[in-house]
């Protein structure tokens, strides 16, 4: 996040002496930056539960840790019976933190309709037109995204920490 918000500083520069190109290229990599920390901390958080022994979780669950599909499995010794495979299932950050909050939390659950989730949701689509861009998209970034995406990041990662670990993070 730190260099999300170095970032943002200066992308606030660039537009306070209208230097337009400088200002878009910092706000993209401010939002962009802001993204991968949020991400960052739920995959790292995603691996520590992974770490703990494995009959502390349903098949499904540690599938869902260690991003692993599960299979059934139609033949062999194993026929009949599910496992997690060393096939890889890469899962949606939004996933993730539903998941963590479910299953870890204090007995809440996230509110989809809500002024973060709904943020959440604002930035992941404009991250999303970065990170697979179309001819049919028209990106349009502005200083306020890349500050929306900073308070979003910071917002979820306290969220998560504050429902799985029962403790406040400063960020």
């Amino acid at each position: 996040l730190d260099y999300a918000e170095s970032f943002y500083s200066q992308a606030r520069q660039a537009s306070e002496v209208e230097q337009s190109a400088a200002e878009e290229r910092s706000v993209i990599a401010s939002l962009l930056l802001s993204w991968i920390a949020m991400e960052s901390f739920i995959n790292n958080m995603m691996a520590d539960f992974a770490a703990l022994p494995p009959d502390m979780f349903s098949l499904p669950e540690r599938a869902l840790l260690t991003e692993q599909k599960l299979e059934f499995m139609d033949s062999g010794s194993e026929a009949g019976q599910f496992r997690v495979s060393d096939a890889p299932e890469y899962r949606r950050l939004e996933d993730k933190i539903l998941f963590l909050v479910a299953k870890f939390g204090t007995g809440t659950k996230l509110d989809k309709g809500g002024y973060l989730w709904q943020s959440f949701e604002a930035v992941r689509e404009k991250r999303n037109q970065l990170t697979h861009p179309r001819k049919s998209y028209d990106i349009s970034l502005t200083l306020g995204d890349a500050e929306d995406a900073l308070g979003v990041a910071r917002a979820i990662i306290r969220m998560v920490s504050e429902k799985v670990w029962g403790k406040a993070i400063s960020l």
